[in-house]
Parts: structure tokens; sequence; C-alpha cells
């Protein structure tokens, strides 16, 4: 079985999530991200579990052929999933029992997918009480640490989309007399060399 640990962060500064990918007791992937600043501390709990399933469907039939627990210290997140919510939501047209327009109804909708799928499990942990990948999750989260190199899981993975951090790029280039466009420019150049095509 594979174990996914998700957490979301949001403060005055800074909205962010994370997640750990544990395999037999051992880390074989985490990632991180960064939103708007100013968005809900709840969004950013179900964006990084969304991130967390999404990662999971993208990976090699070797991956994908284990049950999935995704652990997560946010009880709006796991009671939705175990009290099914969301079954409510959408038969009322997506109001909750107020009345009201759903919260983040988007995001549920990603969501309810993974519920929806027998490969998924939404189990809740507790935060803050020295676990160590729902700590390690939410450092992700917070911004305090950087996602380590992933392992490769497969030698035959292709890859459809390739992220590229500018500012990290910016740091291996000397940008005398060059402006930013002309640095990625050249980076694309590199790589379309190497076969790898672009959409312009």
């Amino acid at each position: 079985m594979i174990k996914i640990y998700t957490d979301g962060s949001s403060t005055k500064s800074r909205a962010g999530w994370g997640f750990v990918v544990v395999l037999d007791d051992e880390i074989i992937y985490e990632h991180a991200g960064t939103e708007h600043k100013g968005d809900t501390n709840q969004l950013m709990e179900l964006t990084a579990a969304i991130e967390a399933c999404d990662w999971f469907l993208q990976q090699p039939s070797s991956i994908q052929e284990h049950d999935v627990t995704i652990y997560s210290d946010s009880a709006y997140l796991v009671n939705c999933y175990q009290d099914k919510w969301y079954i409510n939501w959408e038969n009322n047209g997506w109001k909750n029992s107020k009345g009201d327009p759903v919260a983040n109804k988007l995001e549920w909708r990603f969501l309810i997918k993974f519920f929806k799928d027998d490969r998924f499990t939404f189990t809740k942990v507790k935060g803050h009480s020295g676990h160590v990948y729902n700590e390690r999750a939410d450092a992700l989260a917070q911004g305090k640490c950087a996602p380590t190199e992933p392992q490769d899981l497969t030698t035959n993975k292709k890859y459809d989309t390739i992220y590229i951090e500018v500012s990290e790029i910016l740091l291996n280039y000397s940008m005398k007399n060059i402006t930013v466009k002309d640095t990625i420019d050249r980076i694309i150049n590199i790589m379309e060399r190497e076969g790898v095509k672009f959409d312009r």
C-alpha cells in the first residue's frame, strides 16, 4: 500500500501545500507548491490532496497497482469523505445544510472522483503531534523546506509536461546584458535540440 501524507498552510503572507509519498516505510516522492496569498487553509488542504491523487494517476502501472491511503490532519477533508457530505451537496444543487453555496466547490468536485475510486482511502491523522511524515508535509506546505530529489520510479517514464522554476534557472546563468526572455529561449532551444517539443 502507498501512503500519502498531505497538508496545507495559509498565513497572511503565504499559502501553500505539500505531500509526502511513502512506500515500504520509505519516502519515494514529495512535492510542494504555493498558491495565491490570501487563499484559505481549507482550500490548501484540499489542494494538497488533489495534487497527491493526481500524482498517483500519472505514475506507471507498477505504482498504480497499489491501493492508496491519503493521510490528512484536516477534519474538513476527511469528514466529507467518511460521512459522505458530498452526496447531499450533489443532490441539493451544491448547497450546504444552511442553503448556502458549498465553499471550494471546484476542488470538491475534483476530489469526489477519488472519493468514489475504491483504490483511495482518506484517513485522519493528528496534526502537530510529532508524526514524522505529517510533520514533513506540514514543513513543505509552510515552505520551511524544499522537496528532496524524487526517486526515478521507472526507467521508461515519459514526461508530457516539464515545469521550470525560473528563479533557479537565473541562478545558473549570467544575466549581464541578457533578458529573462533570452535566457528562457536559450533553454528551450537546447531542449528542443534534444527532442523535447514545446507549444509556443
